[in-house]
């Protein structure tokens, strides 16, 4: 299913410079890298299902030659993105459903961020949402007819840098969004280097 690059998205990267390397995890039908692309940012990509990487690889065709569309964008899977030898300054994870089934896959997800991010680095997620806040991580009835998958869904509080026992920074407090005819918790992180008691 093809969406609209997210407004939300778009307007976070507007003041970024464009050579500034982004990754975009769980890339889907690629439509958030080709919008990267076109806006003149270097853009790596990856899907761990077939069939994703290659609906990103016809849309990146077309702007850039057969080679470079081969090796920008790889399937990969949570545990295989290890095998990225690249650094960058934004790990875009606006999809994560085809990566994350748990709250530990998210943690998982995001310190694997961690380490592909340039000191400074930041990472753009955007997660399912539960129907209240004050509901942890759920997974959705799998008979249920209002999704096609069955998914996780977070509230704000999930996204929390503690409930996730991760070492990126929370840059905004995980919130929620309506986007694409859908509600999301979006939050932004930020790689620091800690300072270190004395």
């Amino acid at each position: 299913m093809s969406l609209s690059p997210s407004d939300q998205l778009l307007r976070t990267l507007a003041a970024v410079p464009v050579s500034s390397p982004v990754l975009d995890l769980g890339c889907g039908a690629g439509d958030h890298t080709e919008a990267l692309l076109r806006l003149g940012f270097p853009v790596h990509a990856c899907d761990p299902r077939p069939g994703a990487v290659q609906d990103t690889q016809a849309v990146v065709r077309d702007l850039v030659d057969e080679e470079t569309a081969e090796t920008c964008v790889q399937q990969l899977s949570l545990q295989g993105l290890d095998e990225l030898e690249a650094t960058f300054d934004w790990v875009i994870a606006d999809r994560t459903e085809a990566l994350v089934d748990s709250p530990a896959d998210l943690a998982t997800l995001l310190n694997k961020s961690q380490n592909l991010l340039a000191p400074g680095g930041w990472v753009y997620l955007t997660v399912p949402a539960t129907m209240d806040d004050t509901v942890p991580a759920t997974m959705d009835d799998p008979n249920s007819a209002s999704h096609d998958d069955t998914v996780t869904r977070f509230a704000p509080a999930d996204l929390d840098t503690e409930a996730l026992d991760i070492s990126l920074v929370e840059s905004q407090s995980p919130s929620r969004v309506e986007e694409n005819g859908e509600v999301r918790v979006h939050a932004l992180y930020r790689r620091v280097k800690r300072s270190t008691p004395e």
